[in-house]
């Protein structure tokens, strides 16, 4: 038996030995990129064109903190074949592209207020969705000021989109795609609502929560047939994601780590920087804790809750634990830790949610 493992463990040896020194061949190098290459590029993208459901992709859970783990805030929202983003989070559009989604379908993108972490991505966005087969101009929807956000990416991308077109044709990247449209809009008070979008089985509405000092921040319920998912935005714990959030399939709330935050805060005032404690101080007053938001799913009777724009990273996983402590008490089940490839599709005609990853 001895012999027979020591004759196993040295054929073993020496295969990972040939290997090895066969990857520094060129020849061999060369066989493996190719097969390689091909693979990747013959993979299939992520079919968007199901006319029956309303789709969910997190291509940015996290929030202004660098993160390896997170994009910036950043939701794909498919719905009968119509394809929107919900805000455009730095790192957003190389998300989309590592979870492969055909980066053309886009068609708008749906802003919750025009803080910089959930509006810096847009260039990277608008140039990839036209360079992925977009035919008409990106179209952005949000408060006052989404303007300015549309005609100065717009400038500032100029000479880029320029010598797109000029290098690689007008039959690559269409000319009447470059632009980027805006539709600003005003929810007047707290009992208002305005409607964003209201096409066939697809409406879209917007309605106000509290985000101070900004004066229009939003949230946004999304009606597809039968099934609905409603955002928060950024916000303190409001009671209109209660009254706009009623019996919503899906409840996509910003949260924020209060305990992990309030340990990072006294970490930086012992180390004498306060600027940055302070930031974060008032940050941590406009933002929603993870019990807070249990309990607002609870009163809104939503399906499933999912956490989003998630306040502060959590490299270690104790942190992850501190960051959910008190959520189970509150809500046991239907609640999840949104992450970045996170799949969430909602059929027509039925009360299933599906939930994956890509």
């Amino acid at each position: 038996m001895k012999r027979v493992l020591l004759y196993g463990v040295g054929t073993i040896f020496i295969l990972v030995a040939l290997v090895v020194i066969g990857l520094r061949i060129p020849a061999v190098q060369d066989i493996v990129l190719e097969r390689g290459a091909t693979a990747v590029i013959a993979a299939e993208p992520v079919d968007l064109s199901d006319p029956d459901g309303l789709t969910l992709i997190f291509c940015g859970t996290g929030g202004p903190f660098p993160d390896p783990e997170r994009a910036g805030p950043c939701t794909l929202v498919a719905a009968g074949g119509r394809v929107f983003l919900v805000d455009s989070g730095t790192g957003g559009a190389q998300r989309l592209q590592q979870l492969r989604i055909p980066m053309g379908k886009i068609e708008g993108v749906l802003y919750t207020h025009l803080h910089s972490d959930h509006i810096s991505g847009l260039g990277d966005i608008a140039l990839n969705s036209w360079a992925g087969g977009r035919k008409g101009p990106l179209t952005l929807y949000g408060p006052p000021g989404v303007e300015g956000l549309a005609s100065g990416t717009f400038d500032a991308f100029g000479i880029d989109s320029k010598s797109r077109i000029d290098h690689h044709g007008a039959e690559v990247f269409a000319p009447q795609a470059q632009p980027i449209s805006s539709k600003s809009f005003v929810v007047p008070g707290r009992d208002d609502t305005v409607t964003v979008i209201d096409e066939g089985d697809l409406k879209v509405t917007a309605f106000k929560v509290d985000h101070v000092p900004l004066e229009n921040a939003y949230g946004y319920r999304i009606e597809f047939r039968d099934r609905t998912v409603v955002f928060s935005g950024d916000t303190v714990r409001d009671q209109n994601m209660v009254r706009f959030g009623a019996d919503a399939d899906v409840m996509v709330h910003e949260v924020m780590g209060m305990a992990n935050i309030h340990t990072i805060i006294g970490a930086l005032r012992d180390t004498g920087q306060s600027t940055t404690a302070k930031i974060l101080t008032d940050a941590s007053e406009v933002h929603t804790s993870p019990v807070d938001a249990a309990e607002v799913a609870n009163e809104a009777n939503a399906a499933l809750l999912i956490y989003n724009h998630i306040v502060p990273p959590m490299p270690l996983g104790v942190m992850e634990d501190i960051f959910m402590r008190g959520v189970s008490d509150v809500r046991s089940e239907g609640v999840m830790l949104g992450y970045d490839g996170l799949r969430v599709r909602l059929p027509a005609g039925s009360d299933e949610i599906e939930v994956g990853a890509l």
